[in-house]
């Protein structure tokens, strides 16, 4: 069974089996943070900055975040668009634990919001959750009145 969630102007699907969380960033000025997980480390979590912050700049703060704390770490970029909007993507591999890991990267800037989308597990879970975190990003629409 899916479940949806549906405030903060977004609204997107997820399993009715995985935990969904909502916390709010006072100090990345009132940013709400969406996450959604299953059993293992799989995880998918959305961010909503509002006002005029630069996706490419969010993405690359998070590039050099996963460079910083992996001495290895493997960046592909990633064309594509969401909600209608052209986003900034990039893929990081990386090798935590003995496992390859990929988190992929998505940000996209809409009248009066920057939304980042990040989605992580390792190749191993990947096999089995890749789809998942693909059709809850593939899910995910604006609802705040006035967007496409």
């Amino acid at each position: 069974m899916t479940e949806w969630y549906d405030d903060d102007g977004v609204r997107f699907a997820y399993p009715e089996s995985w935990e969904l969380t909502r916390e709010v960033d006072e100090a990345e000025a009132e940013a709400v943070m969406l996450s959604v997980q299953g059993d293992g480390t799989s995880f998918w979590t959305l961010a909503l900055y509002p006002g005029a912050v630069s996706a490419v700049e969010l993405v690359e703060s998070a590039v050099e975040a996963y460079r910083e704390e992996y001495e290895e770490a493997d960046v592909y970029p990633v064309e594509g668009s969401m909600c209608g909007f052209p986003f900034e993507g990039r893929d990081v591999e990386f090798v935590c634990l003995e496992l390859i890991n990929t988190a992929s990267l998505r940000a996209f800037e809409a009248p009066g919001l920057t939304a980042v989308v990040l989605f992580q597990g390792n190749d191993q879970e990947l096999a089995e959750t890749l789809p998942v975190l693909e059709a809850i990003s593939g899910s995910l629409n604006l609802t705040v009145p006035g967007l496409r």
